[in-house]
């Protein structure tokens, strides 16, 4: 009996015991405070607190819409080029033609000058199928979908080498019957755009550039038979009366105003489902109307201005590669390798590559599959690197002189050039020169004994040496691409070497 008047003691002392530790338990949870990046947050029994409670709500808001951002670029940019298009009068079907080198005030994202352009704007929602047929020449062409992916090479580093091409570009999900003796082009998205260029150089000149051009066919199957007359604008050069062309991206509530445009104009595809269900949370959704209240529009305006800050940022400093890429071209130099996708259609064995396609589609507008960052046989293809930082590592700065040394015989079958782009634009750099390239096929540059040639960049030319540079604007940064249109072995096995942009002391 004792013993088990023991053992039921023991077991209310133990239950008191536990009770009251649960009661202090319970005491020291009713209110606590986290801190956090965002701030203290107050927590109420385990829970936010009324204020903590909005906190979260405008914080997860921001960053649905700050994710939207860096998701949205491609299609943004080639949303802003077409719009350009049309303003500047191209019709679906039509295309402009930079009848001369392309210009200062033409915002088209980082072009070069020393090829003569083509840009064709199709709308497979309004045509049905479409025929595209290239005259044989010396045309490199691609086309291209809304989301900047790489649908078809053309022309000489397409399937045919120059020999001319007939395509006909089918609509997503199209099912009907597809005529035979065309190459056939699936573009996922509605809309759909061309880069045809032909360089200007030795025994081509734009006029007859422009003449080839002219073949150029593009129109409805429907309209097989009795093929419409093409329109070409004809864009010319600002300076002397041509058209400008600016993409004049929105900031603010404009820009969400245009990422529900392109939602609710193209193709949904399964890699985008979550990120569309992320838009729609915040109000930026399909088949719904864009209408933030007071709070979501602050919130969106600050969404965009710091997405696109982080966008900047990733863009002229890049972190992370995939693997198999290369950032630096030249070990212990600031060029850059900018051919960040290893794949044109944007996918990678696991995931999409977002932050790549970003980033080089905030720079520019369309990528072939030629582009590539894999090796071709020399003497074919193209490679790109940038130069955004000096020697020293720093920013390139439109106040401050500096100079290239190029070594003698660039590695190159069909040319090299270095073009000059402002920052904020990604464009060609306008200046009172008016002109944003140097490439020594086009130009009468001052050369060394050796065969090298000095390249000076600044807001004044250098004495004697005026053919060899290029404006730059005080107070704007800027920047370089250094081309190499067919590399040979040089470029591969690195036995020339390119060094960095120096500043003049």
């Amino acid at each position: 009996m004792r013993t088990k008047m023991l053992t039921v003691c023991a077991l209310v002392l133990c239950f008191n015991a536990s009770t009251a530790y649960a009661q202090e338990k319970q005491e020291t949870i009713k209110q606590e405070t986290i801190s956090t990046r965002l701030g203290p947050l107050t927590l109420d029994h385990g829970l936010p607190t009324p204020e903590t409670r909005q906190k979260l709500y405008d914080e997860l808001d921001f960053q649905r819409g700050v994710q939207g951002v860096l998701w949205a670029e491609p299609a943004i940019n080639n949303a802003l080029f077409l719009k350009a298009m049309h303003s500047a009068g191209v019709p679906n079907l039509g295309a402009m033609v930079y009848d001369v080198r392309m210009q200062p005030g033409q915002e088209t994202l980082t072009p070069n000058q020393s090829v003569v352009y083509l840009y064709d704007y199709i709308n497979l929602k309004e045509t049905g199928p479409v025929v595209h047929i290239l005259p044989p020449g010396p045309i490199n062409a691609g086309l291209f979908d809304a989301w900047m992916r790489a649908v078809l090479d053309l022309g000489i580093v397409g399937l045919h080498k120059g020999n001319g091409d007939r395509i006909i570009i089918l609509p997503p999900g199209y099912s009907g019957v597809v005529p035979e003796g065309y190459l056939i082009a699936r573009p996922k998205t509605w809309r759909i755009f061309s880069i045809t260029r032909i360089t200007v150089k030795e025994g081509m000149t734009a006029a007859q550039a422009v003449e080839l051009f002219r073949k150029i066919q593009t129109y409805r199957l429907a309209d097989a038979s009795n093929p419409p007359t093409k329109t070409l604008v004809m864009m010319g050069d600002p300076k002397n009366g041509g058209k400008e062309f600016r993409m004049n991206r929105p900031a603010g509530i404009d820009y969400w105003r245009l990422v529900h445009e392109i939602i609710n104009q193209e193709t949904v595809e399964d890699r985008d489902r979550i990120m569309l269900g992320t838009l729609s949370a915040i109000g930026v959704a399909a088949n719904k109307p864009f209408a933030p209240d007071d709070r979501m529009q602050k919130i969106l305006v600050d969404a965009e201005r710091v997405g696109k800050l982080m966008m900047v940022n990733e863009a002229f400093s890049p972190r992370s590669y995939p693997d198999g890429i290369v950032k630096e071209m030249y070990p212990g130099t600031n060029w850059e390798n900018i051919q960040l996708l290893p794949s044109l259609d944007q996918e990678g064995p696991n995931s999409t590559y977002v932050t790549e396609r970003m980033i080089g589609f905030y720079q520019a507008n369309g990528a072939q599959f030629i582009w590539a960052p894999q090796d071709f046989p020399p003497g074919f293809g193209q490679k790109y690197m940038a130069a955004y930082k000096d020697k020293s590592g720093d920013w390139l700065k439109g106040e401050y002189q500096y100079r290239l040394h190029v070594p003698p015989k660039v590695p190159v079958k069909d040319f090299a050039a270095l073009t000059v782009y402002d920052v904020a634009t990604r464009a060609l750099i306008e200046t009172p020169q008016h002109d944003a390239e140097i490439n020594p096929n086009l130009d009468k540059l001052k050369m060394n004994p050796d065969g090298s040639v000095d390249l000076y960049f600044g807001p004044t030319a250098p004495q004697g040496v005026e053919s060899n540079w290029t404006q730059t604007i005080p107070g704007r940064s800027w920047f370089a691409y250094f081309r190499l249109y067919g590399p040979t072995e040089g470029f591969y096995d690195k036995s020339w070497k390119l060094p960095d942009i120096e500043r003049s002391k």
